[in-house]
């Protein structure tokens, strides 16, 4: 087997404003994510999985950048650049609004925040989509500055993340609504707090908006989430919790090779709204037809490895579609799998089978989102 490998940090890859409190609080490893250093683990996979589940984590995502869209043509390239219409989305609310390329393929999947009627910041996954929206705004000349703010998230989730958040902040979060948000300064740092999240539980975003208080904010939660069993979380876990819930990533699930329509999207993509990047491939592509579904899988017999991604699936004997992602469901007790089928084979209850290491498992197609289908942790 290969040695396990190092990452060295370095000044060409940048730091979350949160970056020392996650070292203090035993982060082991990162990846790189928008140029930046996301802690992937603290105390391993399973152990920072429970902790969503019976108490309350801090994650740090600084590197979920934001693309600002400032000016008097602010709505008008919002609207253009996602396929969802966003013209009845107001002031302090957000919204899932992903970005799709000229082909009609995904290049991000942001989460959109109206901070005013002309401002716009659209929360993105990993990708260089600062350079994407400031090209397009300069080529089709719309009258908006693009730019990354001094904004950087700060995930709370978990049970009592709401006991935690009404304890520092006040009781008014337990009046935010789901994907609203609010702006407010906590002894003198400037945030905007959202009760939305990643990870399917009940979650809240703190969007700091001072980097150099990113720790002292860090610390503040920290001192008052002792009796709430607060601990620090890391990504690595955040697999298994997604593929749970049949939750889409940038890259895998969602990518320039799939339309919205196959990776399930279908509420998200609007075509008569108006002109937007991607509507005129999108129109072709629904004429001739998809030539892929996304499925969720119990993968069956698995013992010591589980779905990675790029896995072939078959479907008596030959190749029919492939994983794009996996992992242990721990609630579920089983092993879960996210892939593109062909669509006539995409049918609950549909036997297939799956390579895994060079070994083949029998494997299951399941309802989507096999836990919690109703969201009602998230919306709690």
């Amino acid at each position: 087997m290969f040695k396990s490998s190092q990452l060295v940090f370095n000044p060409r890859v940048r730091k979350s404003p949160f970056f020392l409190s996650t070292m203090k609080h035993g982060a082991s490893a990162f990846t790189i994510y928008n140029h930046m250093y996301l802690p992937i683990s603290y105390e391993g996979v399973i152990e920072d999985y429970n902790k969503v589940l019976d108490g309350v984590q801090l994650w740090d995502v600084g590197v979920e950048r934001q693309i600002q869209i400032k000016g008097p043509d602010a709505e008008a390239l919002a609207q253009f650049l996602t396929p969802r219409d966003i013209k009845k989305c107001a002031v302090g609310q957000a919204m899932y609004a992903p970005f799709l390329d000229f082909d009609g393929g995904f290049l991000n999947d942001p989460v959109m925040l109206k901070i005013s009627e002309d401002c716009f910041w659209f929360s993105i996954a990993d990708g260089d989509s600062l350079l994407w929206v400031q090209a397009l705004a300069a080529g089709y000349k719309f009258d908006v500055v693009v730019d990354e703010p001094d904004v950087s998230p700060l995930q709370v989730q978990g049970p009592n993340s709401a006991k935690l958040m009404s304890k520092v902040f006040g009781d008014w979060i337990d009046d935010l609504g789901f994907y609203k948000f609010k702006e407010f300064n906590h002894k003198g740092i400037p945030m905007v707090i959202a009760r939305m999240g990643y990870s399917r539980e009940l979650c809240y975003e703190i969007f700091l908006q001072d980097h150099s208080q990113g720790n002292r904010l860090w610390e503040i939660l920290w001192e008052a989430g002792k009796d709430l069993n607060l601990k620090p979380f890391g990504i690595r876990a955040m697999n298994s919790l997604r593929v749970e819930k049949s939750y889409k990533l940038v890259g895998t699930e969602l990518s320039i090779e799939y339309s919205p329509y196959e990776s399930g999207l279908d509420k998200f993509i609007h075509p008569n709204k108006g002109n937007f990047i991607g509507l005129d491939a999108l129109n072709k592509w629904r004429e001739k037809g998809f030539n892929n579904k996304l499925i969720t899988l119990e993968v069956h017999n698995t013992t010591d490895a589980d779905v990675l991604g790029n896995n072939p699936i078959y479907e008596n004997g030959s190749v029919i579609g492939r994983a794009t992602g996996g992992d242990f469901g721990f609630r579920l007790g089983k092993s879960i799998a996210l892939g593109m089928v062909k669509p006539e084979l995409a049918k609950v209850g549909q036997k297939l089978k799956i390579d895994i290491l060079g070994k083949m498992h029998e494997a299951t197609i399941l309802e989507e989102s096999p836990y919690d289908p109703e969201n009602n942790l998230l919306r709690a």
